[in-house]
This record gives C-alpha cells, structure tokens and sequence, in this order.
C-alpha cells in the first residue's frame, strides 16, 4: 500500500521552518549593520555639531585675550578664575555634560608641540589647564591646519592618541573680533562611550532577531489555519475602513460574491478618500486666504523708508507695489534703518546689505 504522502501542514512546516531562520538571522545582521553605521554617523554628527556651535558662542574679545595668556604661559590658576575664563569654559561644561561628551575645548597651533590648549570644560584629574600643549597624531593635526586654514570642519575616524587613549574628535573653527581664524575649538568623544552604545545596538538587533523568529513562526501558522477563511479577511478590511484607514481592501482570493462585495468595499473606501481630500484641500486654502489677510492688515501699508539720511543726501526705499511681499519687505527696511543708526561701520555697507526685490533703493538729494 502507498504512503499517503507528508501532510501539507508538516511540509509546509518544513519548507518555511529554514527560511524564518535564515532571515532571523539577516535581518538580525543587517540591523547590526546599519545601527553600528546610524551610530558612528550619529557621533559624527554631534560632534561637528558641537564643535561648531562651541567656536560660535564664544566671545572673540575673551578668546583673543586668553590665547595671549596661553601663549605667554600666564599662570594658570589665576587666569582660569578669571571672568573672561569662566563666562565662557561655563556655558561649555553645561553642553559636555548634557550631550555625554568625553571632552569639549579650544585650542591653538603653535608651542612646543602640536597645539595649546585655552578653554577646556572637563574638570578634575584629567582637566588641561590653559597653556599645556599637546601632541597629536598625523592626520589631526593636519586636519586642524585645513580648519584654521579655510575654516572647514575636521572629523576623525577613531584613533588612539598616547595621553588620552581611543577617541572620535571634530574640530571647527573660532575667529577673533576681525573675523579672522585664530584657533579651533574640539569635542571629542571617548571610544567606550561609542562602544556601549554599539553594544546596546547588538543587544537590540538580536532581539529584533528573536522577535522577526517569532513573527515569522505566527504567520506561517496564520497562514495554516486562514488560508480558507476569505469571509474573515473581508470582515477584517470593513472594520479597517471604519475605523479611518481608507486604504482599499488587500486582493486575495475568494468566492465571487466575496469578491463582488470586496470591489463595493474598495469603491466606498475610494470615494470616502476623495471626498476628505477635497476637503482638506478647501480647508487649507481656507486658511490661507485668511493668514495672508490678518497679515496684511497686521503689517500696515507699504510706505517708504529712509536708510540714512546727511546734510546733502538720503537713501530712500519705496515698495512697488502694496502687496504682502512689499510689506514684508517695508519691514525689514525698517529694521535694517535702525541697524544703520546704530552702527555707522555698517551704515557705510547700505549698498551691499539694502537689496530690494519689491522696491527701489535710491539715494535722493535733500530738499
């Protein structure tokens, strides 16, 4: 007598058994993969970040005179509880600290080594005081030459400095009062902070392993035991659509009366998304007419503005029209006039910095 064959469930079983784990795994691996790369990409990220915004918010004035303190090796304790230290190695220890860096300072070439350190916001035994130097490897030190050169951006790979062990750094520039590059400032990161975070991201992909494993495993066994059930996936898409996802109903097959009803679902669910489009579109438009008209009338008409004004001459802008653009533009003329009165340095630049797309800059002879 004939064997009956393998049951359709347990071959089933074992044709999707190797794959569910062949794609656990994958989807494991590549999940490592690409978290380990969003992780680096992440410290990349913040550092520039940091570096860049650390270079902004010091205060040239302070910076310029502590460089001098440096590079004449002040004493180092008492500059340090000076002002012009404290108002800005301060605001830096707060940003180290909130955003988990291993250190954040400023520094410049020069000395007996490498570079020389001014601001430095760690504290305790591994704290550099101003006007201790520090050797570097090749490819920083040549990328903080490119920084202070052009004022781009420097961020390593990981690499082993002797002092200071394995570290990620990023440097951006810091310009003195005249806007020139004088020093850089640095945030670095320690590897062992990078090292977590990679453990956490493989402690993450082999539960994603798992839970794909498991995932995988209930739908093979949905699959087994719905296959024939085209009424309860129908049932499925009616209460879909009513709770608000107006997607149309998924196209498997079934009996033709399921399928006639399936297409009056699909239809409804169509009309229903066209009809909350028109909607929304009505709406915003709605909307718009209404803001652009509240600013308008918030913003005044567009009358002329006076830049600057002498003896013999004044610098007038008049709107071409009394749009919203020209009034928009009133206003900033406006401001860029009060700008002017204060500072006559940036009231000589009103050629360069008084550009009109709505109306005409024009110097007119007083009266």
């Amino acid at each position: 007598m004939r064997p009956d064959g393998i049951p359709i469930q347990a071959l089933l079983w074992r044709t999707f058994t190797p794959a569910i784990v062949v794609l656990a795994i994958g989807l494991g691996a590549l999940t490592y993969t690409r978290l380990y790369d969003t992780i680096l990409d992440g410290f990349s990220r913040k550092l520039v970040t940091t570096s860049a915004l650390t270079g902004a918010l010091l205060d040239p004035n302070d910076h310029d005179f502590l460089i001098r303190a440096a590079q004449v090796r002040a004493p180092a304790e008492a500059v340090e509880e000076m002002a012009q230290y404290r108002r800005n190695v301060l605001p830096m220890r707060r940003i180290r600290s909130e955003l988990g860096l291993t250190y954040l300072y400023s520094q410049v070439l020069g000395g007996t080594q490498d570079v020389i350190y001014v601001l430095d916001a760690t504290v305790g035994d591994e704290h550099s005081t101003i006007g201790s130097e520090d050797e570097l490897t090749p490819e920083t030190r040549a990328g903080l030459r490119r920084t202070q050169t052009d004022g781009s951006l420097y961020i390593s790979p990981i690499e082993f400095q002797e002092q200071w062990g394995l570290l990620k750094t990023a440097a951006a520039p810091v310009r003195d009062k005249q806007g020139r590059i004088v020093a850089t400032a640095g945030a670095d990161v320690n590897i062992s902070v990078i090292e977590v975070a990679t453990q956490n991201a493989l402690l993450v992909s082999a539960l994603i392993g798992v839970a794909s494993l498991l995932a995988s495993a209930l739908v093979t066994l949905l699959i087994l035991r719905w296959v024939a059930r085209p009424i309860e996936a129908l049932k499925s898409e009616a209460l879909r659509i009513a709770a608000g996802d107006r997607a149309p109903p998924a196209e498997t097959a079934a009996p033709r009366e399921v399928r006639r009803l399936r297409t009056s679902l699909g239809d409804l669910a169509s009309d229903l998304v066209a009809m909350m489009r028109t909607a929304w579109t009505d709406t915003l438009a709605k909307d718009r007419d209404r803001n652009a008209r509240l600013l308008v009338d918030a913003l005044g008409p567009a009358d002329p503005v006076v830049l600057l004004r002498d003896k013999a001459r004044q610098v007038v802008w008049r709107a071409a029209d009394d749009g919203l653009d020209a009034r928009l533009e009133r206003r900033a003329m406006a401001e860029l006039a009060a700008r002017f009165a204060r500072d006559r340095k940036l009231a000589a630049r009103w050629a360069a910095l008084a550009v009109a797309r709505h109306g005409v800059v024009a110097e007119e002879a007083q009266a």
